[in-house]
């Protein structure tokens, strides 16, 4: 609102965020590629839209992070692999466009675990992404990078890929929200072909509070010509869906996976975590998956001629 009312420059804001990557990634390691000179020139050009009233929505002059494996049109985009280290996309991700299409202000490229292969981000080439809560401690995978910019103030929301938790897994190491839409809610075109799993991975969105996250999911979803598998369902108004009672929904309990081998902490914060979603009037109920064992094999499973994604 701030921005929208003219009391918030973009550019000030891109410069802070700028600074503090200056002052904490060197600790963090959050970011691989940092893209100050385009930033700047994408905050003005911002602003001086902005002052013409030509405001293009939320995301208009806010700060966002891209992870490594999502395409960036003329700025480095390694995947987080040694192969990749100088390799230049000549087009966006579709995310990345439409991110810019919203007005967002593209700071950087984050770190991530090597082919997004990974729950640490412990990088043999880039190094080790650290969490701002403890630096002794891993930020978590593949999206730590991310996470870590998210946390630690580094950007305002960041977008990541998730085959099996690698938006959730950083997200809850560093507190923040992490969130895997359905498959085929957010393009996949332009993700680094080979990252993570072909048939299982989903773009998801890494913010700081769940109406943020809301914001981005509403700028990013939708269809897309250059996916054959993205979703032609109509994109609701999610912002209107944050305010809505929860009191009735219903929560699966997946047993039988998990449970058997979780630690005592984890599975007492868990139960307490129930409780409060039974106090708010939501409905718990036990589920079990058949053939949980075979996920591993299909994770790895490659897209089928002519519906493989990437750039």
């Amino acid at each position: 609102m701030q921005i929208t009312r003219k009391e918030l420059s973009p550019v000030e804001l891109t410069a802070l965020y700028l600074e503090r990557i200056r002052k904490l990634n060197p600790l963090l390691n959050a970011y691989v590629t940092v893209a100050e000179e385009g930033a700047l020139a994408d905050a003005r050009t911002a602003e001086q839209e902005i002052q013409r009233g030509k405001y293009r929505g939320p995301l208009h002059g806010i700060p966002f992070s891209i992870k490594d494996n999502l395409a960036t049109k003329g700025l480095r985009t390694t995947a987080g692999s040694k192969i990749l280290s100088d390799w230049v996309p000549d087009e966006d991700a579709t995310v990345v466009e439409r991110l810019k299409h919203g007005g967002a202000i593209i700071l950087g490229k984050t770190n991530m675990h090597e082919w997004a292969l990974g729950g640490t981000t412990i990088n043999p080439f880039y190094g080790t992404t650290r969490n701002p809560w403890d630096t002794s401690r891993i930020a978590g995978g593949s999206s730590g990078g991310s996470a870590a910019a998210v946390r630690a103030g580094l950007c305002l929301g960041s977008l990541g890929t998730d085959s099996a938790q690698s938006v959730r897994n950083p997200a809850s190491m560093c507190g923040i929200v992490g969130l895997k839409p359905t498959y085929g809610r957010i393009s996949q075109f332009g993700t680094v072909a080979g990252t993570g799993a072909f048939s299982t991975n989903h773009t998801g969105i890494l913010t700081k509070t769940v109406e943020d996250c809301a914001l981005v999911l509403q700028a990013v979803a939708g269809h897309d010509p250059k996916d054959p598998l993205s979703s032609d369902e109509p994109v609701p108004d999610y912002s209107k869906s944050t305010q809505a009672d929860v009191k009735g929904l219903r929560i699966g309990i997946l047993r039988g996976y998990f449970d058997e081998i979780v630690a005592s902490e984890v599975r007492d914060a868990f139960a307490q975590a129930l409780e409060v979603f039974r106090s708010l009037g939501m409905e718990t109920e036990e589920v079990t998956i058949p053939h949980m064992d075979l996920i591993p094999a299909v994770k790895g499973m490659y897209q089928p001629s002519g519906k493989r994604r990437g750039t």
